[in-house]
């Protein structure tokens, strides 16, 4: 009996060993017994690749002028030069999207370092800009119309531009299929720990869902705060829902 204990002890520690190995491999897993019976939590997670599917990009026209004229019809010249290339392009009226001219006035320097509030100082010239914006679901035209326009630029066309901002608008109708891929998921990863420990899954006793991720397709960074990227034109969501199990 004295040299059967040792086996035993074994034994067990070969279990143990083979339930927390199994654990790190399938997720993040939590067993516990409450008043109700034992419990099994369970991390799953549910990935799908997505391409954006509506584009923004600004760009701005600028100019420095001696008066408010001359700056303006510099800047408007330019934007009609601008929204004449994009609808070349193939852009249409509706895509494009002419902001607010903003002006200000350019000071002569202070004299000795003279700040009091008295001092009048002469205006030397204005600047006066205007943003164009694009908004579209044409989003590889809109791509590739973000890079050509150095041509207006070579032109000389005073423009300046942002990188394009890619978007995807069909969240809500992918939300709902990739939580039940992640809850099947996590469903998996609880069988497969239950059945190594010789129990079943049960019913749902809970679930908790945290924000989705949306990277750049070759990311897989998590934020707790979750995440919508806009950099990247190929996408993929991410779905990571935690989930409580009874098993008998």
């Amino acid at each position: 009996m004295a040299n059967e204990r040792p086996t035993n002890l074994i034994g067990t520690s070969i279990i143990a060993v083979a339930v927390i190995a199994s654990t790190y491999l399938f997720g993040n897993a939590i067993i516990r017994t409450r008043t109700g019976g034992q419990e099994i939590r369970v991390t799953g997670s549910a990935r799908k690749e997505i391409k954006s599917d509506f584009i923004i990009w600004r760009a701005n026209i600028g100019v420095r002028g001696d008066t408010v004229a001359s700056a303006y019809n510099a800047v408007k010249d330019g934007s009609d030069k601008l929204v004449a290339y994009l609808k070349k392009k193939g852009l249409d009226d509706s895509e494009i999207v002419r902001g607010a001219f903003r002006t200000s006035a350019l000071y002569e320097q202070r004299q000795n370092n003279d700040y009091s509030e008295n001092t009048f100082r002469k205006i030397v010239g204005y600047d006066i800009s205007q943003d164009i914006e694009v908004q579209s679901p044409k989003v590889d035209l809109v791509d590739d119309i973000s890079r050509s326009s150095t041509e207006l630029i070579a032109s000389g066309v005073p423009m300046s531009s942002n990188p394009p901002q890619f978007l995807y608008t069909k969240i809500s109708e992918e939300k709902r299929e990739i939580l039940g891929l992640a809850a099947e998921d996590a469903r998996k990863r609880a069988e497969q720990i239950a059945t190594k420990s010789g129990a079943r899954v049960s019913d749902v006793r809970g679930a908790r869902m945290s924000p989705l991720q949306i990277t750049p397709k070759f990311e897989q960074d998590i934020l707790s705060e979750g995440q919508n990227d806009t950099t990247a034109k190929d996408k993929a969501i991410t779905a990571i829902v935690t989930m409580t199990f009874g098993l008998q």
